[in-house]
């Protein structure tokens, strides 16, 4: 009986830790508070001056690169980033999204090579 509810208090420990540190970073994965942002964006993405067309875009990335995005920007910043370290890291890609949070003004976010 003991180790029962020390595993049960161990689980919800557990989850209240994950949901406390998923306030503190940007890409709020595993946050259990409602999406407080709302994001429209666009990805452009140019290899070799020649930009890829939406659908190769979404397939480069395996998401959809324009619209509406109900989670953190931080997201698809990650999600873009990662891919461009790893598997697309050889072909120099130009990465530019314009994105707008909750309707206030236009911004830019660029991909950096390292």
């Amino acid at each position: 009986m003991k180790t029962r509810f020390f595993i049960g208090l161990l689980f919800i420990l557990l989850q209240v830790g994950s949901m406390v540190y998923a306030r503190f970073i940007p890409e709020r994965f595993f946050c259990w508070a409602p999406y407080d942002t709302h994001v429209n964006f666009e990805v452009f993405v140019t290899i070799d001056g020649k930009t890829l067309t939406p659908k190769a875009t979404e397939a480069r990335y395996r998401y959809k690169m324009k619209g509406w995005e109900q989670r953190s920007i931080d997201n698809i910043f990650l999600l873009i980033s990662r891919y461009e370290s790893t598997f697309g890291k050889a072909d120099n890609a130009q990465v530019l999204m314009v994105y707008s949070i909750n309707g206030h003004e236009e911004k830019e976010w660029r991909f950096k090579h390292e």
